[in-house]
């Protein structure tokens, strides 16, 4: 599907999707960035709360997302 934004950054959720999660005019929504993507979840959103855990724990760790996207490239690459 696509959607076109508006002038204030307003964008439609098409009928079908908003009946199916039974959202109204109301409705709050949790916007995420993921990489060049865009996620939005009906709240309370449960990735919001699992993404700030890992944050942390990535910081503690230090672990990068270039590093996270390497090994992912890398593993995909040793199961194929």
């Amino acid at each position: 599907m696509v959607t076109k934004m508006r002038e204030k950054g307003q964008i439609t959720i098409p009928a079908n999707i908003r009946e199916s999660l039974h959202l109204s005019r109301n409705s709050v929504l949790s916007v995420a960035r993921i990489g060049d993507g865009i996620l939005l979840t009906p709240r309370p959103s449960v990735f919001e709360s699992v993404s700030e855990k890992f944050s942390k724990a990535a910081k503690i760790k230090e672990i990068t997302l270039d590093n996270l996207l390497k090994d992912l490239k890398k593993n995909r690459h040793q199961e194929s």
